[in-house]
């Protein structure tokens, strides 16, 4: 079957081969026309490097520090959004006409340019028909010179990496080159002012200053409440104050026992020393009445005394009563001491009651120390709570004003960071270091990107053969003869057993 309508097709070829050549002639014709006239365009290329760089420049020593929240170095990969965003803005129409500005179409006099000039005007006729109808107002000849070359801007990521290429036609190889120039001059020029901008530079230098002077003011309330309280460590100071407290809550504790026991003993002592006589007997001797052997002598010479003054005196007198007197006690006295011969009886301290005594002085000395010492004890938990009490008290206060001074400091140290890094973006934009570098630059074609002359002919053959068999079928369909088997078989539906061809 495929054989069968190969051959039929060739057997239109064959029978309709003029009308087949015409057409195919014409075809390539037009074709080899259309390929010589149209004018040729060069492209032109440029690639362009996107990386984030400068956030490895734009480090201020003794400004960062290593830390999860705050690293030194902060690098982040290109994405696909920030490719995406980079061609956006290569080929928008506002780089476009900066791109131009200030230069003016370069006239082109070909003949190509004026034909396809006037095909252009004639597409836009419809154009500035709606345009008209509706108001639309029209464009200047620089707006519409920047819609021409933005159509033939493109730009488009190369695939797996961080490179754009971009590329530009024109009909002169040198305008293509330069105006690619002009383009990626504005590119980097615009990267260069948005990633530096002179407002937010001065904002955070003033930001720095006022930051500043709030830091230093807290750092002056945290100094004089610090020497105001005394306090310069408080998390030291806020132990020791409580191991402190716990030390003297020991030995009071101790203290306390050590008296209860001191008490107990003097109690027990005293009663002990009570039930514990004072003095014990001593030695028992007989000894002579050394008094009464005195007294007898004197008694004979008071009776002796009185014989003798009666001689002279009354015995109602004066003397003789008082020398009555003294005998009358001396008498009393012999009669009571009627022996010569008296025993002598000693007693000695005893030695447990010293001994008793003398522990109850101790232990009444050791209690008082022991009370004294539990009072200074109480009195100086006491203290210990209160000075503990107003360091956590003032503690809190403390803490507030370090926090007032950490925010303070890292709002300070932020801005000042800030800062920096704008002066140091100012630099590097000032030495063209951005986060997007020119790879390649624009290069100067040497050879037409259009037409391709060897496939606008092979295309053209191909079409020539399409279009000649084309008419060469619909001819040969509008034949009312019937040339073919296949022919005979559509109309008849019989079979054909030869067919005879015409003589020449």
């Amino acid at each position: 079957m495929v054989c069968r309508d190969m051959n039929y097709w060739l057997d239109i070829a064959y029978r309709r081969r003029a009308i087949l050549i015409e057409v195919a002639s014409i075809v390539m014709g037009v074709t080899v026309v259309i390929t010589l006239a149209w004018p040729p365009v060069y492209r032109s290329h440029a690639k362009i490097l996107v990386q984030n760089n400068r956030a490895q420049l734009l480090v201020s020593p003794g400004l960062q520090t290593a830390s999860p929240e705050n690293p030194a170095i902060v690098t982040n990969p290109v994405s696909e959004q920030d490719l995406n965003s980079e061609v956006q803005l290569l080929t928008s129409l506002y780089l476009v006409k900066r791109a131009i500005a200030g230069l003016k179409e370069p006239p082109n006099d070909s003949a190509a340019h004026a034909v396809t000039g006037i095909l252009a005007g004639a597409l836009e006729v419809p154009t500035l028909g709606y345009r008209s109808l509706h108001g639309v107002p029209a464009l200047d000849p620089n707006d519409q010179w920047a819609l021409a070359l933005a159509r033939r801007l493109r730009a488009y990521v190369v695939n797996r990496s961080n490179v754009i290429d971009v590329e530009f036609e024109s009909h002169d190889s040198r305008w293509s080159r330069a105006f690619l120039r002009r383009l990626i001059d504005q590119y980097l020029a615009y990267h260069a002012r948005i990633s530096h901008d002179p407002q937010a530079a001065a904002f955070f230098r003033k930001q720095t200053s006022l930051y500043n002077a709030q830091l230093v003011q807290a750092e002056n309330h945290l100094r004089a409440f610090e020497l105001k309280t005394g306090i310069t460590n408080l998390s030291d100071q806020k132990q020791a104050l409580v191991n402190r407290l716990s030390d003297l809550q020991l030995q009071y504790s101790k203290s306390v026992a050590d008296l209860a026991s001191a008490n107990r003993q003097v109690a027990q002592l005293r009663i002990e020393l009570a039930n514990t006589p004072t003095r014990i007997p001593g030695k028992v001797r007989s000894v002579q009445n050394l008094a009464l052997q005195q007294l007898k002598p004197q008694v004979m010479e008071l009776k002796t005394k009185r014989a003798e003054l009666l001689t002279r005196y009354q015995p109602t007198s004066r003397r003789i009563q008082e020398i009555d007197a003294k005998l009358a006690a001396a008498e009393a006295v012999l009669e009571r001491e009627d022996h010569l011969v008296v025993q002598e009886k000693s007693t000695d301290l005893n030695p447990v009651w010293v001994s008793v005594d003398t522990n109850l002085k101790q232990a009444e000395t050791s209690a008082a120390s022991l009370k004294a010492q539990t009072g200074a004890l109480a009195q100086q938990i006491d203290a210990t709570r209160k000075q503990l009490a107003a360091l956590i008290n003032s503690g809190v206060e403390i803490q507030r004003l370090e926090r007032d001074v950490a925010a303070k400091k890292e709002a300070y140290l932020s801005y000042l960071r800030k800062a920096e890094e704008a002066r140091a973006a100012e630099g590097l934009n000032s030495e063209q270091i951005l986060s997007v570098s020119v790879a390649q630059a624009p290069n100067l074609p040497l050879q037409p990107a259009f037409p391709i002359i060897w496939l606008n002919l092979l295309v053209g053959t191909i079409l020539a053969l399409a279009a000649g068999l084309a008419v060469a079928y619909l001819q040969e369909k509008a034949d009312p003869r019937l040339y073919s088997s296949v022919s005979i078989a559509q109309a008849t539906g019989l079979s054909t057993v030869a067919v005879l061809r015409e003589a020449q």
